[in-house]
Order: structure tokens, then C-alpha cells, then sequence
């Protein structure tokens, strides 16, 4: 199995096709991906449905089933072969083994393999998606401005999702910000760290910014959703969203104009190769990614580009921004997800607030 990028007459992006062992397209993947294109989803996103829909065909070849004779117990045998070390059908170890995916990432595939079968069923294909899910009368958590218009209807829960262990996201402290940003060799590269951080863009947003995406008169950068860029680096979201930065910010990018970028070659992309033979293109996201790898072995500091994002949402809430203006900053589309993803206290919180109680306590004594 192969994941294949293909170009579309007046598709100013690529699109994604599975082809087979054979060398075969993928009818039904085929026409699925298509669905998802007309439907407005992300390149990014039918790209990721692609490689997830590899994974669930590769199962389909090892049990020896076609798409639309599954059965419940097979999609199930999938989610145990999605986190087994072998990645064997059927393979029971009797030692604990670590499995080779976490369960946020079969959630993702799992997820991606549900998507897919509702649109067969939506054909007429496949008549079995009823088994797949659990219907349940109330929301157990986040109830929605409207949720007393649908809370008497039966809400759609996918039976194999994978319960996932809570965990505290990872930032960094100011001091790690600072010696990452020193150990930066260009001004290029210390605005995309700078952008990460104190704008707390996605890595996809900083490598798709145009020059007139950057106000620099009033220190402002626009995040625009765009079809399709050069480097296949796009906006996750369609919204439109402007984000406020440093003067000092947009001082380093005055600084970089001058003194690094060339705009004979550089076209209207703010970040492009310095160096080497694909000199003046648009940066990818490898580039950026290797970035990372030297600084994190030049300074010791574990870090990706997505743990910026997290220091700078993390950093707002303990300052005591409101949770809408945070997610309007990082471009979430529903405040829950800025409140289920940075609304947590962490061991050096409790630990503050702790020593302020029996500071107050002491002061009530004395």
C-alpha cells in the first residue's frame, strides 16, 4: 500500500489517493477523498485521512477482508492491532509490551476508519455503522449555549475510542525561551521561535505567512487561510484571525529584511531558505523540524514547535486572561478546546498557592 500525492486540473493544492499493492487506486478511498476536498476539509487533514485509511487497508490485507464485510469484531481487532508492537493479527503477549502508538493517536486513525464508513453507509454500500457506536441521551461534560434545544436527541459516541490518560502539557520556562533564542544562528530563525512563542502560532501559520500578512506599523501579524502555498504549509483553520506581537518583534523582522532576506529570489514568503541548493525557496516544514533537532542538541532543551504554542497559552492563563480571548488568540474553534487543553494546574501551582495559604495564615496569627 502507497499513499500518492496527486495534482488536480484547478486544484491549486494536492490531493491524496491510496493505491494498492498492484499498483491499483483505491476506488472508495478515492471517491471518500474527494468527498472530504468538496466538503471543504484541510489538505492537512485529507492528507492525515490518507495515511490513516493505508494503516486500516494493510489490516484489511492481513485478515484477508474487504472494506464492506467487516464486522464489529473486526474494527475492534484493529484498534489492538493499531498499538501492537508486532502489529500482528490475533498476537497476545503474555509480558507487558509498550505499545507503539498512544492512545490519542489510534483515537485519530480510529476516528478517520468511523468518518470513512459513515460515508458508505451514506452511499449504500455498507449497512453496520449502527454497531459501531454507543447512543447517549446527555453530554457528560461541556453543554453548549444551545444545549437545551437538542439534549432530549440521542447523541452519537464512537464504542471503540480509547480512553486517554490526562496529562499535563509541557512548556518551558523563561529562561529555556532565552537560551533557545540565543542559541539561534540567524534572525530568521529567532522570528519563527519568537512567532511560536510570543504569538503562539501553529508551525503551519508561521510558514505560510506572506510579507503583507505582517503589519509592522501597528505590530500586528494576520493569519490568512490560504489554498495553497508552495511549501504545503497551510492555516488549520478558515477564519481569519489577527494577532498582536511585540515592537521588538517586529524590529528582529525589519532587521531580517535588511540584512538576510533576498528579494530577488524570495518571492512574498516572509521565511525562506538561506542557504544551500534550494536557496530563496519557501522553508518546509523538515526545515523547520531540523531546526529544532540542533537546538535541542546544541542547548539540551527538549522542545517542538508545538510547546511554544503551549508556554504562550499557558503563560496567558496563569496571568489571568479570560479564556474567550485566548481562544480567539490561538485561533481555537470552540472555547472548550482552550479550556480542556490549558485550564490546568500544574505541581509548581498547587505548590504557590499552598505557600500563599500559610502565608495568610501566618499574618492572621501574628
Amino acid at each position: 500500500m502507497k499513499v500518492q500525492k496527486i495534482y488536480v486540473e484547478n486544484k491549486p493544492y494536492p490531493l491524496y489517493i491510496l493505491i494498492d499493492d498492484e499498483f491499483k487506486v483505491v476506488d472508495k478511498v478515492m471517491k471518500y477523498i474527494k468527498f472530504l476536498d468538496n466538503t471543504g476539509k484541510a489538505p492537512n487533514t485529507i492528507k492525515a485521512y490518507a495515511y490513516h485509511l493505508k494503516l486500516y487497508f494493510e489490516y484489511l490485507k492481513q485478515i484477508g477482508k474487504e472494506p464492506d464485510r467487516v464486522s464489529f469484531e473486526d474494527i475492534s481487532n484493529f484498534v489492538g492491532w493499531l498499538g501492537s508492537p508486532t502489529g500482528q493479527v490475533n498476537v497476545y503477549h503474555i509480558a507487558p509490551q509498550e505499545a507503539i502508538r498512544a492512545e490519542t493517536t489510534v483515537n485519530v486513525i480510529i476516528n478517520a476508519v468511523m468518518s470513512f464508513y459513515d460515508y458508505l453507509e451514506r452511499l449504500g454500500v455498507f449497512d453496520g455503522t449502527s454497531t459501531f457506536y454507543n447512543e447517549t441521551r446527555s453530554p457528560k461534560t461541556y453543554k453548549s449555549f444551545l444545549y437545551h434545544a437538542t439534549k432530549n436527541k440521542a447523541q452519537k459516541r464512537n464504542i471503540f475510542k480509547l480512553k486517554v490518560k490526562k496529562k499535563l502539557i509541557k512548556v518551558l520556562s523563561q529562561e529555556q525561551i532565552k537560551t533557545l533564542l540565543i542559541a539561534c544562528n540567524n534572525k530568521r530563525d529567532k522570528i519563527i521561535l519568537m512567532l511560536l512563542y510570543e504569538g503562539g502560532l501553529r508551525i503551519g501559520e508561521v510558514l505560510g505567512l506572506r510579507h503583507e500578512d505582517v503589519v509592522t506599523w501597528d505590530n500586528q501579524i494576520k493569519i490568512v487561510h490560504r489554498d495553497y502555498n508552495v511549501n504545503e504549509a497551510f492555516a488549520k483553520s478558515k477564519r481569519e484571525r489577527v494577532v498582536d506581537v511585540s515592537k521588538q518583534l517586529m524590529s528582529l523582522y525589519t532587521d531580517y529584511i535588511i540584512y538576510e532576506y533576498d528579494d530577488e529570489v524570495g518571492g512574498d514568503y516572509v521565511f525562506i531558505n538561506l542557504r544551500g541548493p534550494n536557496y530563496g525557496e519557501p522553508l518546509r516544514y523538515h526545515s523547520v523540524l531540523d531546526l529544532f533537532m540542533r537546538l535541542e542538541k546544541k542547548t539540551g532543551i527538549i522542545v517542538t514547535p508545538h510547546m511554544l504554542r503551549h508556554t504562550h497559552a499557558t503563560e496567558l492563563i496563569r496571568n489571568g486572561w479570560d479564556a474567550a480571548y485566548v481562544q480567539k488568540r490561538l485561533g481555537h474553534a470552540n472555547v472548550q478546546t482552550t479550556i480542556n487543553t490549558y485550564v490546568h494546574l500544574s505541581n509548581d501551582d498547587m505548590k504557590g498557592k499552598y505557600q500563599e495559604y500559610l502565608q495568610r495564615s501566618e499574618n492572621r496569627s501574628e
